[in-house]
């Protein structure tokens, strides 16, 4: 049943649909615009993309191979689903590695419109939407290749499926259930349990609070859909684990060193807790509305029971998989991801219900809610204008004006976005979609013009270029120390990286340290064994051939070595002034050989 402020106007024909066909267009630039013109910077996304070269180049369909060694952290359907592509389409590059997350974007609005007229209306359904496409982190994460993008898609379905069949009015159904299980499968194969975590914390609770336990067991229980579930989720792990047993160690100790179970340290510990607000940017007062809306007991706002109750199915999704994750060791930001629909559909609900209260002169909280309106709005001006401050600190080079253009059409929205509010012709819905056009003008803006210009800084595409042009062209091999970008393995094409034995643990620097209590892997940081790789080093060189051989290296792995090295190899290259781990050439020869200048850029 639809709650208070769905006040869309509904006129007859085509005109009805605007509103959703603008949101429509809207996402469609949001999250497939500009999408291949910045190179593979994140360095999640470049493993990926190194794993899908290598599914469609060396055809490891079951366990991909990058730094010579199996990757098995990852299960496998984002890469399979881009390396597919790149077979159809003939091509391997940013757009294509990129695409099927930005689809799975667009699959994820679209359910979070559909959950949200299920649960409150249109204008729910619209401003959960709009909601979704404006925050940071939903974009940016849908904008590259990783794992996140298509669980946030399979665990909306998930969730629209069990509400189906747990909503009050609902008779339940078996295509619903199997879809709910179908979905599971596949988000299982996105990112491992991640999805039942989620899942689980929000229907099981939902689901108690509302007395409808009994229909979550019938539903988990149906034995069609837990077939299907089954099949999909051991369809990989199952043929990896038979052809490699330590497959399971290297899983378990990915789960335990995230969530602490393990007594494995991580160097990127986070406190989630105090992260979280920055991920729900901009819709923070909104949202911290809708986190107390189900404790509200004024009822000031006249919504009946059932919408009262529905609060909680969101609520459960977005806060109480907040809750679960601040007690993991590590919890990165990418990982709330799959919860910001949920967040949206909070966020939504509270909006609108500011919206009526401010709309209504005899509403008792009709101060309240104007007041958390211009505070929402006033976040968006904030934003606007911080953007062009932006420029002399990570954009130097590019056009302040592309940043003034980004300020004043945000700056600009806001208002437009306060002044349909104040009218309240359009209801509270409408006023969102000026700051929506805003931020898919800002996406163009930002990944079509200023950030194009980091490429040669924070890229691979032109250091690969130099390096292959450096290196003779009967030289088919290089040699890596440790591990290198995998950035540089996409677009280092033509030639084969191999590493020197034993500078590189065998599945991880974690699952080998684990399995082993005299491990020899160096260390890529501050607590770097130094002596072992040095020895290591001196091992390799003892059995080099005669011929000239070339080795790659991160600078900060090459500085400690140097001593070592010097006194065997030619300085080939160098790189300086970027934004990522630098990169050492090096040529190994029996004798220093004068006549070679070292290339520094």
């Amino acid at each position: 049943m639809p709650i208070a402020g769905d006040t869309i106007v509904a006129s007859d024909g085509a005109r009805r649909w605007l509103p959703e066909a603008a949101v429509t267009l809207l996402a469609g630039v949001l999250f497939l615009g500009c999408l291949g013109s910045v190179e593979l910077w994140g360095k999640r996304e470049q493993r990926l993309a190194a794993e899908v070269l290598d599914t469609v180049v060396d055809g490891r369909w079951l366990v991909a191979r990058i730094q010579g060694r199996p990757r098995l952290e990852k299960p496998p359907l984002p890469r399979w689903t881009a390396a597919a592509l790149a077979v159809v389409s003939g091509r391997c590059d940013e757009w294509t590695v990129r695409l099927p997350g930005a689809l799975a974007a667009l699959g994820t609005v679209g359910l979070t419109y559909l959950l949200g007229c299920r649960i409150g209306g249109r204008s729910l359904g619209l401003c959960a939407a709009m909601v979704l496409c404006t925050t940071p982190l939903f974009i940016s994460e849908s904008r590259q290749a990783g794992q996140d993008g298509p669980l946030a898609l399979y665990t909306t379905l998930a969730l629209y499926a069990a509400y189906r069949i747990l909503e009050p009015a609902s008779e339940g159904g078996r295509r619903w259930a199997i879809v709910f299980h179908v979905a599971l499968g596949l988000g299982f194969l996105c990112k491992g349990p991640m999805i039942l975590m989620i899942v689980g914390a929000t229907i099981i609770p939902y689901a108690m609070l509302g007395r409808r336990l009994g229909r979550v067991v019938r539903l988990l229980a149906n034995p069609w859909g837990a077939s299907a579930f089954l099949a999909l989720a051991l369809c990989w792990p199952v043929p990896v684990w038979l052809a490699d047993p330590n497959a399971v160690g290297v899983w378990i100790t990915e789960m335990g060193q995230k969530t602490g179970a393990l007594p494995i340290a991580h160097r990127e510990r986070s406190h989630f807790l105090l992260e979280w607000p920055v991920l729900v940017l901009p819709w923070l007062v909104a949202g911290l509305s809708g986190v107390i809306l189900p404790f509200r007991r004024d009822r000031d706002d006249a919504t009946d029971e059932t919408a009262v109750a529905a609060v909680w199915f969101p609520w459960f999704w977005s806060i109480g998989t907040l809750l679960l994750l601040s007690t993991w060791a590590v919890a990165k930001p990418n990982y709330y991801t799959p919860c910001l629909p949920g967040w949206s559909l909070l966020a939504g609900m509270a909006w609108l219900r500011l919206d009526r209260l401010a709309l209504d002169p005899e509403a008792k909280g009709r101060r309240r809610a104007r007041v958390a309106m211009l505070l929402q709005w006033g976040v968006w001006l904030a934003i606007g204008a911080l953007i062009p401050a932006i420029p002399g600190r990570w954009f130097a080079d590019v056009a302040p004006g592309w940043f003034a253009t980004a300020a004043v059409a945000l700056t600009a929205a806001a208002v437009a976005g306060a002044w349909i509010g104040r009218r309240g012709g359009g209801g509270g819905a409408l006023a969102l979609l000026p700051v929506t056009a805003a931020t898919a003008l800002g996406v163009v803006i930002g990944y079509g013009v200023i950030a194009p210009e980091e490429n040669a800084t924070r890229g691979h595409r032109d250091v690969a270029g130099r390096i292959d042009r450096l290196i003779p062209a009967e030289i088919d091999t290089l040699s890596f120390f440790h591990e290198l970008d995998e950035g540089l393995w996409f677009y280092l094409r033509g030639r084969r990286l191999a590493p020197v034995p034993g500078s590189q643990p065998r599945y991880s620097d974690s699952y080998d340290r684990l399995a082993t209590a005299d491990s020899r892997i160096p260390l890529d940081g501050p607590g770097r064994r130094i002596p072992e790789s040095r020895k290591i080093l001196a091992d390799w060189l003892d059995r080099r051939s005669g011929a000239a051989e070339y080795l790659l290296l991160r600078d900060k792995v090459y500085k400690p070595l140097a001593p070592d090295l010097d006194r065997v190899a030619d300085l080939v290259f160098r790189e300086s002034g970027s934004k990522r781990n630098g990169l050492i050439l090096l040529r190994i020869n029996h004798a220093p050989d004068p006549a070679v200048d070292p290339v520094i850029r």
